[in-house]
């Protein structure tokens, strides 16, 4: 059969580099007889390395090549491409850029690959050539955690995204193995939407079970009354509780490996009116982000916190609500400062993750071991670094700032709405003024705020130029900005947003916030010294990431307090 021009390009090439008539001839009959791709039967004869290869061909199909076996793919991006399409086109995905994927491919060539991405993925693909044998490789190395949730066999499972909002699973009758089912299938959804947290409720008629996704509860799936028992004994036997004891609160832990992927689950039953609801927060090892550039921080905040974290000694407090992000900031910042050189302790109620080179220490108060009783001994174990999760009451914060004046840096969180904030609520704890301009040294405060969906982002037509002034921007900049919300779409479940990220007060102790300190300036007079030392409020914050199309205005005014509302914000947290 008569070869096409391409192949016949193709077939000079790769007779540049050695390759005789006859031994092309055998790889194409191979690939026939096996269904397998040319390039691959070439590759096999193993004359020439793949790279050589590679390099030859790409000029031909008018494409960069990717050497693949150099490369490592962030999760994020394989999850783009489900695992079955990967493995029917043989392909992966290295990278994206705005609304195109790269996908590496031994058949840049074929337009089938590029409509079939379309349609499943809606995104635009850009084909690069790949080494057939190193797709092989990385497929099975990069899908070897996806959850493939079609092989669990749970029948009738309804979407909750269809138009039937109350979905019921499984027959009549609960049995060992169909509970065992439903069961392995929220934990997995759990990975698979990307949740935090899953509720697991029982009522009257029914059960209803809820994953927290990008902070907001999406309800999964219902449960027949016949499997509600059956669902939560097996959950309470999953995480080594007390089956027996159904009237008082449980605490335990949970440790599973999904898809080959170690998970660790936070679990907590409680009595209610038709049984005990169990909520299990995701600790997911995988997730954890400790990369600082990746935070959310605007450029110039994330550098005035990273210098004052690397200061000799002082006390650097994240602050917020719960959910606030604070946890995955204190990591990122032990992580940037983890060297063999020096000694890091740290007290936390729980661990959430565990961090090699760190000495973590979890809070036991029912033996007496709590953050305060825990950091007296820090102090005598030699540390370089302290770490302490939460600082709840007086004696621990004039331990931590004795520590921090006595060449320590101590790093610890506190449960206010902003950063000039936390100066008061430490201040009306009893710490002496004196010394807390001494010993600390930068407060951040953060809030996580949902982005819009980069798949249906499209400019928003009610927001105005008035509006935005209305919120904070300057009235000479406020017509130059397009405020973008989602318009939803499957790939944010229809919500117009997807994923999260933070907005920061990134406070430093400079010379005139500690004298406004000491003076014990009332908050907003306060808010005011610190912003004029440099410090971006919550709003300004989220002011731009409006600007860069990152979050809706909905967002901004449901999460951030306007600067000029300093007695309201006050109130809320009291």
């Amino acid at each position: 059969m008569a070869l096409s021009p391409i192949d016949t390009l193709i077939d000079q090439k790769l007779a540049s580099l050695g390759f005789t008539v006859q031994e092309l001839a055998l790889a194409r009959d191979a690939a026939t007889k096996n269904k397998t791709p040319f390039l691959q039967e070439v590759e096999i004869l193993n004359k020439v390395n793949s790279r050589a290869i590679l390099e030859a061909l790409a000029p031909v199909m008018s494409c960069p090549c990717v050497h693949l076996e150099d490369r490592d793919i962030p999760q994020n991006i394989i999850d783009l491409i489900p695992k079955d399409l990967a493995e029917k086109l043989r392909i992966i995905p290295i990278d994206r850029s705005a609304n195109n994927l790269i996908v590496a491919t031994g058949n840049p060539l074929s337009l089938e690959i590029v409509k079939s991405i379309q349609k499943k993925t809606n995104f635009f693909a850009r084909l690069v050539l790949a080494s057939e044998l190193r797709l092989d490789e990385s497929i099975k190395k990069y899908y070897a955690s996806y959850l493939d949730v079609s092989t669990l066999q749970i029948e009738d499972v309804v979407s909750a995204n269809s138009a039937n909002s109350r979905q019921e699973i499984g027959g009549d009758n609960a049995d060992d193995a169909g509970i065992t089912r439903l069961a392995n299938y929220i934990l997995q959804q759990c990975l698979v939407q990307g949740a935090s947290d899953v509720h697991v409720e029982p009522y009257e008629t029914d059960m209803r079970v809820r994953l927290r996704v990008d902070g907001a509860l999406r309800e999964l799936l219902k449960v027949k009354l016949s499997w509600r028992d059956a669902l939560l004994t097996k959950m309470k036997i999953m995480a080594k509780m007390n089956i027996s004891e159904k009237r008082l609160p449980q605490d335990a832990n949970m440790n599973v490996s999904i898809g080959g992927r170690p998970v660790d689950f936070r679990v907590n039953s409680l009595p209610t009116a038709y049984g005990e609801k169990i909520v299990m927060r995701i600790l997911d090892k995988g997730s954890l982000q400790t990369d600082m550039t990746k935070l959310g921080f605007e450029a110039d905040d994330l550098r005035r916190f990273k210098d004052c974290i690397h200061q000799a000694n002082g006390m650097v407090l994240v602050t917020g609500p719960t959910g606030s992000g604070k946890t995955v900031t204190l990591y990122s910042a032990l992580a940037e400062l983890n060297k063999s050189t020096d000694n890091i302790v740290t007290a936390e109620d729980p661990v959430e993750f565990t961090l090699p080179g760190i000495n973590q220490v979890p809070i036991r108060n029912d033996i007496g071991l709590d953050f305060k009783t825990a950091l007296k001994a820090f102090l005598r174990q030699d540390p370089d670094i302290i770490m302490v999760g939460e600082i709840r009451d007086l004696e621990t914060a004039e331990i931590a700032m004795k520590a921090a004046l006595t060449g320590h840096m101590v790093l610890s969180t506190l449960h206010t709405n902003s950063a000039p904030e936390t100066v008061t609520r430490l201040l009306n704890m009893g710490v002496e003024p004196f010394n807390l301009v001494s010993a600390l040294t930068c407060v951040v405060a953060q809030r996580l705020i949902r982005k819009v969906c980069s798949r249906c982002a499209a400019p928003d037509p009610d927001v105005t130029p008035q509006i935005l002034i209305d919120m904070g921007f300057h009235p000479d900049y406020a017509s130059k900005v397009v405020a973008m919300k989602g318009k939803g779409c499957a790939t944010c479940n229809n919500t117009g947003e997807k994923g999260r990220t933070a907005i920061h007060e990134v406070l430093v102790m400079t010379e005139d916030v500690k004298q406004a300190v000491a003076k014990k300036f009332a908050p907003m007079e306060l808010k005011q010294v610190c912003m004029k030392s440099g410090m971006r409020s919550l709003r300004q914050s989220a002011l731009l990431k409006v600007a860069q199309g990152v979050i809706s205005v909905t967002e901004v005014l449901a999460m951030t307090m306007p600067d000029n509302d300093i007695d309201r914000s006050d109130q809320d947290a009291a």
